[in-house]
């Protein structure tokens, strides 16, 4: 089946990570990330992907989930649905809810701030 999902991760330490030449750095906490899964395999295939620590990195979140310093907490599935802006859109417009400006939105077409976000 294929949809929409947020993996619920918790940063156990302070991290550094490099995306695209560029350094972020995530402190210890609570992220939500959004993503979609239309491809071969659909959702089944992309979760399982995403809990395994050990992976080719392929995504940006593949940075965060295959670290040492991070744990998926939860994760969440809206079958059949394509809306990964339109809830980063709601997300992003939480209060107290902070944007990792340009991570995991490389791909986006609406030009969404990003995909991953640190949460209280």
């Amino acid at each position: 089946m294929k949809g929409t999902y947020l993996l619920f991760i918790k940063i156990i330490e302070s991290v550094e990570i490099r995306i695209r030449g560029k350094t972020l750095f995530l402190n210890a906490g609570y992220y939500v990330y959004i993503g979609s899964a239309f491809g071969a395999g659909g959702l089944s295939s992309r979760l399982h992907r995403h809990l395994r620590k050990i992976k080719k990195k392929h995504w940006h979140i593949d940075q965060i989930t295959s670290s040492k310093f991070s744990d998926i907490i939860g994760v969440g599935v809206l079958f059949k649905q394509r809306i990964e802006c339109e809830l980063s859109k709601i997300i992003g417009d939480i209060e107290k809810t902070v944007p990792i400006t340009g991570f995991g939105n490389s791909d986006c077409k609406k030009k969404c701030i990003s995909h991953f976000f640190r949460v209280s």
